[in-house]
């Protein structure tokens, strides 16, 4: 099957497959981090504590938009490329943590320098 270019050498089958089962992976990621909790403004999601709604990536990325630091997302982000690696859990977080400390502190060493 020839590959489509507009969506990084993914087959359109692959990529109908990856659109329709997002929401649900998002949906899900939404109920795991109890995003319900704080940000869904929607009763039944309420009632069943879980993000049952239409809106399960709205409610996802709001949660990671609102609910972390900017250097908590940039970590998560860190350690979800390790992972991706290989590296096992703990090891991916330890080494994101450790980068994200290291990228900071030569941000901070430049603007103390005045470069900016």
């Amino acid at each position: 099957m020839p590959r489509n270019p507009d969506h990084r050498g993914a087959t359109r089958e692959e990529f109908q497959r990856h659109e329709r089962e997002r929401p649900i992976m998002l949906r899900s990621i939404a109920t795991k981090l109890e995003a319900w909790r704080y940000f869904c403004q929607m009763p039944e999601c309420r009632r069943a504590q879980a993000c049952v709604g239409p809106h399960g990536e709205q409610c996802a990325f709001t949660f990671l938009r609102t609910g972390f630091s900017d250097e908590e997302r940039a970590t998560l982000k860190e350690a979800l490329v390790l992972r991706l690696a290989g590296a096992s859990p703990d090891e991916a977080w330890y080494e994101a943590e450790r980068r994200i400390a290291r990228h900071k502190a030569q941000i901070e060493a430049i603007a103390r320098r005045g470069a900016w």
